[in-house]
């Protein structure tokens, strides 16, 4: 062990206020957390499947498919 380096010092220093404050927000009200996290989710499925039924109604020109 080397004289004068304490591990939980070490620690500590590495992680600055942000990380607090995001984890105590995180511990302290988990729900609204959680219900936010998932919120971004949904919109960001909602955003894709969007771009995937624009991309299924336009018609595909000539027999593209049958290079395949």
């Amino acid at each position: 062990m080397v004289v004068g380096l304490d591990i939980r010092k070490t620690v500590n220093m590495r992680k600055g206020k942000s990380y607090h404050k995001k984890h105590d927000a995180i511990v302290n009200d988990y729900d609204n957390q959680k219900s936010k996290h998932l919120d971004k989710l949904a919109t960001k499925m909602l955003k894709n499947d969007d771009k995937a039924n624009q991309l299924k109604a336009k018609p595909i020109k000539g027999n593209f498919l049958k290079n395949f």
